[in-house]
């Protein structure tokens, strides 16, 4: 598996969060090899996102595909203030739990 981590400096994050969910989701939930992506809001300055992929290329993608629908959302353009902060690797370790039927808030 291959993780990206994309850290937003923005002054609205809950404004970012539904943009995400219901614009950003369909597209990159596409992208060959997805596995999960998780977006949480960093108080009021930030937002990160954590994508996951079963290869590099479909991490590699998901961080063109997520440059491109920033450029092209005058929406969120506005909202996110510079370039994300980006890390990205295999996953060398690894152990979850999840319970079935759950959801977040």
């Amino acid at each position: 598996m291959h993780i990206t981590i994309r850290r937003y400096k923005t002054d609205s994050p809950k404004e970012v969060t539904p943009i995400v969910n219901e614009r950003f989701f369909p597209l990159i939930s596409n992208i060959a090899g997805f596995v999960a992506y998780y977006g949480i809001e960093l108080g009021e300055d930030g937002w990160l996102s954590i994508s996951v992929f079963e290869t590099a290329a479909g991490a590699e993608e998901s961080n063109r595909v997520a440059a491109k629908f920033i450029k092209n959302n005058p929406d969120l353009a506005r909202l996110v203030k510079s370039p994300p902060i980006a890390v990205a690797g295999s996953v060398v370790a690894y152990k979850a739990k999840w319970r079935r039927n759950s959801t977040f808030p």
